[in-house]
């Protein structure tokens, strides 16, 4: 029985037991894309696949639509990525996701492709995209080679794919009940040896990328030719999780000014570039967001001119937790930056 099959059986079985309302997952919309779909009926489960290698955009922002208003009656089984489940917690501290009613199903994640190196083509199948990726995670997206949260515990069950058997473990008591009730065999610790082999990988990448960043991003004059291809589109920001504000200072009427305003700008500056404002937008919302930057990769993948912006966030988001000694989405219990003050936060370390 292949991953897919596994985690179908298991679907199937909550849906057809009433156990569920409905289940959020990936789903095939045509060969070479895919979306976080909320399935209500057994039928429909074809074309689901949660391990496929495709990412559409982080799953966190589908469950803050759901629940923001009021949350579901009936249970939704979520099955997300690790750094989905990160933005989960991020975004329920934020006060931005209720989670009444919803049981967390986590998988460990081999990663996923570049969506432009599939669009044209056929998302690859997952048993052969996870073998190939076993031995050599050259094709992933940058973000996903370097990414050292490839498993997430902060969920109600997990999906340990890494391990031999790739048993599944309750984490809460919710996911306990919910596979006692569907009758799957679960483990009581996870085994990890798997999970040490691709982190260790990971984190090798990660410094590589780190270098290479530190190398070509670092200082004012590197950081614009970064992102001189900016055409100020705001993809990014409306693909981040973490960016959830109703007005965006960046789209407000704050941003709008008389003609000779930007005559007076470009007489001072010797010249005025359009789109305006581009450093001060990409800054800005650094500052705003880095605490809670998960490094999903959405804002990279919505990008239109390839601007490696996820990776820089990642960088910058990393280095700004660690002032506050914060990983975003590690811990439900950990307090968020933006909601504690601690007197001695920025003193040297």
């Amino acid at each position: 029985m292949t991953p897919a099959e596994f985690l179908e059986k298991i679907l199937s079985e909550s849906l057809k037991r009433n156990l569920v309302g409905g289940i959020i997952t990936l789903k095939r919309t045509s060969n070479d894309a895919a979306a976080h779909a909320l399935i209500t009926k057994v039928e429909l489960l074809e074309g689901c696949d949660p391990l496929m290698p495709y990412f559409p955009g982080n799953g966190a922002d589908f469950i803050k639509t759901l629940t923001f208003v009021r949350p579901p009656k009936k249970p939704i089984l979520a099955i997300l990525r690790p750094c989905e489940m990160r933005a989960v917690v991020e975004l329920t501290k934020l006060s931005q996701i209720q989670n009444e009613n919803i049981i967390y199903l986590v998988h460990d994640c081999y990663g996923t492709i570049p969506r432009k190196e599939i669009r044209g083509n056929e998302i690859p199948d997952t048993e052969k995209f996870i073998s190939e990726a076993r031995k050599d995670g050259s094709m992933l997206r940058p973000l996903c080679r370097s990414c050292d949260y490839p498993r997430a515990d902060t969920a109600d069950i997990g999906w340990l794919v890494f391990e031999d058997g790739e048993p599944l473990i309750a984490y809460t008591e919710k996911g306990k009940a919910f596979l006692n009730e569907i009758g799957v065999e679960f483990v009581e610790s996870a085994p990890d040896k798997g999970y040490k082999e691709i982190l260790s990988k990971r984190i090798e990448d990660k410094e590589k990328l780190y270098a290479e960043l530190e190398k070509n991003v670092k200082g004012i004059e590197n950081l614009a030719k970064n992102f001189a291809n900016c055409i100020n589109c705001h993809n990014c920001m409306s693909n981040c999780p973490i960016c959830f504000c109703r007005e965006c200072f960046f789209e407000s009427e704050a941003m709008e000014f008389e003609g000779d305003v930007f005559v007076e700008l470009a007489s001072r500056k010797g010249g005025l570039r359009a789109p305006t404002d581009v450093m001060l937008f990409h800054l800005g919302r650094m500052s705003h967001m880095s605490t809670s930057c998960v490094a999903c990769g959405a804002c990279e993948e919505a990008c239109p001119e390839d601007i490696n912006i996820g990776q820089i966030f990642k960088w910058v988001g990393e280095n700004t937790q660690s002032i506050f000694e914060y990983k975003a989405g590690r811990s439900w219990d950990e307090e968020i930056p933006l909601k504690e003050f601690r007197e001695d936060e920025l003193e040297p370390r």
